[in-house]
């Protein structure tokens, strides 16, 4: 019998109890609701659910998979159970609606793709069930809390060339380095907590103690790429905006620099100027991925004063790269300053998802030709480029 059905005949004989007053119906109508209630307290006795995550973290566009395990040690079986996950994910997770005997297990896995970067808690999980006839309903939450961090899309930049620096040679600064670099300064002896590849295997043989190799700091080590995130000249939602194809450009230089053992900074504007200081290895590579996945447009801060702000951080020697959609003159006269104080200086312009006007298009064009003048290598990302395309082409035959 359908749920609807019995609660019809229900109301009925409820009915027909008090319009008539036969006490057997009055008892019988009742005897029914209590039955029915403590059926659907029943129903989540000894139940208990729990879930694991394939990953803690994925790029935008992967699919993450959610594996679930649900146990009733209770002799009793549960006619139907409705099982979903409570979060902040952009879509709401799938639930699943099933049935369980009892002293059983019931396993499934739920797949979601993630369409948009940022960190996300999952849980609590919610059991709901109720009576056959679904009179009554109850419900129970599981505190299983999960944390999900989405980074950035990254892609291939086969185009793009780590840049190199403008002083003749590697330059030392003189002073350790904290890191391993191409330059040796000398041999120590070994001290607690320095790092087994640091050995250097000849001399530690030769003095018959464990010495050390301490390298020198190299300044053309440092990779800073500035992301322009002023909300004035960011346009567009999801991954057709400027900001998500600069934070993309943003990511997908990172993953390329690290991989060519390069020191690699962070900084951005908009609030207010934020600064990630230059490191290399996986340590950095999830620093700044955990940073971009929760960072978005916002302020007013342009792009001009956060370069100004910052130059003195750049040591002589590093390199630069400008990821910004503003079309304002203004930062260009920096960033050619860059480039004079032997700062290898690169720029991408980003274009929203829509056409410009023929004004936006001079000013794009000339910021283009003064970046030219400056002999600061700019790449034009228009709407609907793909990335991967980035430096492919001149920018005179891009503008």
């Amino acid at each position: 019998m359908k749920p609807w059905r019995f609660a019809v005949l229900w109301l009925v004989l409820f009915i027909v109890a008090v319009s008539t007053g036969v006490e057997l119906l009055s008892y019988l109508s009742y005897l029914v609701a209590i039955v029915m209630s403590i059926l659907a307290r029943l129903t989540l006795e000894g139940l208990s659910v729990k879930r694991t995550l394939g990953q803690s973290y994925a790029h935008l566009g992967d699919t993450i998979e959610l594996a679930y395990e649900l146990i009733n040690s209770h002799s009793l079986g549960k006619l139907w159970l409705e099982v979903f996950e409570k979060s902040n994910w952009p879509e709401p997770l799938p639930g699943r609606v099933l049935s369980i005997g009892g002293n059983k297990t019931r396993k499934w896995k739920v797949l979601a793709k993630a369409q948009r970067r940022g960190r996300f808690r999952l849980g609590p999980i919610v059991l709901r069930s109720g009576d056959p006839f679904g009179l009554f309903s109850t419900e129970a939450r599981v505190p299983s809390e999960a944390l999900l961090l989405v980074y950035p899309r990254v892609v291939q930049l086969p185009f793009w060339a780590l840049p190199g620096s403008l002083l003749e040679g590697n330059v030392l600064t003189g002073q350790r380095s904290l890191q391993s670099t191409s330059m040796v300064m000398g041999i120590r002896e070994y001290r607690p907590g320095d790092a087994m590849n640091r050995i250097h295997w000849p001399s530690s043989v030769r003095h018959r103690r464990l010495h050390v190799k301490e390298f020198e700091l190299d300044r053309t080590a440092d990779l800073w790429i500035y992301l322009d995130l002023d909300a004035r000249w960011h346009h567009g939602d999801g991954e057709d905006s400027t900001e998500e194809r600069a934070v993309t450009v943003a990511a997908s230089v990172v993953r390329k620099a690290l991989d060519g053992h390069r020191n690699v900074g962070l900084v951005t504007n908009g609030h207010r100027a934020e600064v990630l200081h230059p490191d290399r290895g996986t340590k950095q590579f999830g620093k700044l991925m955990q940073y971009l996945a929760e960072v978005h447009a916002g302020g007013t801060r342009s792009l001009q004063e956060t370069l100004v702000e910052t130059l003195p951080r750049l040591r002589r020697g590093a390199s630069c790269l400008l990821i910004t959609p503003s079309l304002d003159r203004a930062w260009v006269r920096p960033a050619s300053t860059l480039r004079e104080t032997a700062i290898a200086t690169q720029a991408v312009l980003v274009s929203p998802p829509f056409d410009l006007d023929e004004r936006d298009h001079a000013r794009r064009r000339a910021i283009l030709g003064e970046l030219a003048v400056a002999g600061v290598p700019a790449a034009h990302l228009a709407a609907g480029a793909p990335i991967e395309e980035l430096f492919h082409e001149s920018t005179a035959a891009i503008a």
